[in-house]
């Protein structure tokens, strides 16, 4: 957008609470749900990935990014974030220039480094070459997309100079995920977008230190997104949205954690939805959220935001609603506070 007011955006992991229930069926509503969000005005739909998860979390963000381009029309659709140093690069940037090819130039790559330790152990990839392997991912995707060629010899990958095809019509962005400030120092040097979570209670600082690399790598006076995520439910009763979310955020954030916990170390306690730090959280009534969602925006003029569509346990009904309210009353009224 060029007034300078922020867009909105939802965003999907395809996870269930346990017990599991029907996953054709869960899937079916969660893509009716972005069907209904386009209809109601987010702009983008954004998808994230894990692996070897009892509940369900979406290992196949490129997979379904097809699926919705087949079901949407002008809605854009970007991973938030895929892991690509436990992914072959090659494999990224061919499902990645397809999912843009079908879905007429809508496409964004998100990426991050990831974290959890069965994953990569699993997968085959050692976790400890990180930053490399991430490294070289981007610039092998970015040389396939942009010369239609694989030759490449690197620290990590080594490949014969062959044929890339198909390629993307048009250059692809990819933004990165960080909090380390090594990391963000990374994104401020390679990306051409930030992905920023609203949950870790530095949503402010971490916008400061990406201006601050941008600054020294020359970039301050480029386009460069910034894309906030995190949770945000709306209900005509504040106590009712708590209700309705607080078990699905405290089982969200135990798994987190239970995940970025090596199988050496002992586990954290589950986290109980009486202790949830709500502060971090944009849910209330319509104007409570609104406010803050333009307090957030003073605090880190965000581009965009995207929230979970359908946090685990939440059903498909109270999804709508929360969609539907949002778009009503909560879009327009930021829109216009921050336009002023």
């Amino acid at each position: 957008m060029t007034d300078g007011a922020p867009t909105f955006g939802l965003w999907y992991d395809f996870r269930q609470k346990l017990p599991l229930g029907n996953y054709e069926e869960f899937y079916a509503e969660c893509l009716e749900e972005i069907e209904e969000g386009e209809r109601l005005g987010f702009t983008d739909v954004w998808l994230s990935e894990h692996h070897f998860v009892d509940d369900g979390y979406l290992p196949s963000p490129l997979v379904v990014s097809a699926a919705i381009a087949a079901r949407t029309t002008s809605m854009g659709i970007g991973t938030n974030v895929l892991l690509l140093p436990m992914h072959h690069p090659l494999r990224v940037a061919e499902d990645a220039a397809v999912a843009d090819l079908v879905s007429g130039g809508r496409f964004t790559l998100g990426v991050g480094q990831g974290y959890v330790q069965h994953e990569f152990e699993a997968l085959g990839f050692n976790r400890k070459n990180r930053p490399s392997l991430f490294e070289e991912g981007v610039e092998l995707i970015r040389r396939a997309w942009e010369e239609g060629r694989i030759g490449y010899e690197g620290k990590r990958w080594r490949f014969e100079d062959l044929t890339f095809a198909p390629r993307p019509e048009r250059k692809i962005p990819i933004f990165f995920g960080a909090f380390a400030e090594p990391a963000i120092d990374r994104a401020a040097r390679m990306a051409d977008g930030f992905l920023a979570s609203t949950g870790g209670g530095a949503f402010g600082e971490t916008y400061s230190k990406v201006q601050e690399a941008l600054k020294r790598h020359g970039r301050e006076d480029e386009d460069f997104p910034y894309v906030a995520s995190g949770v945000a439910f709306v209900h005509e009763d504040a106590g009712r949205a708590r209700e309705i979310v607080a078990p699905a955020i405290a089982y969200q954030r135990t798994r987190y954690a239970e995940w970025g916990t090596d199988r050496d170390k002992p586990k954290p306690d589950p986290i109980r939805p009486e202790d949830l730090p709500w502060e971090r959280y944009l849910v209330g009534t319509p104007d409570e959220v609104a406010e803050r969602l333009v307090r957030l925006h003073e605090e880190a003029p965000y581009d965009h935001l995207c929230f979970w569509g359908r946090l685990p346990g939440v059903t498909h009904e109270e999804a709508l609603a929360n969609m539907r309210l949002f778009a009503s009353e909560v879009a327009p009224k930021v829109r216009e506070m921050v336009r002023a």
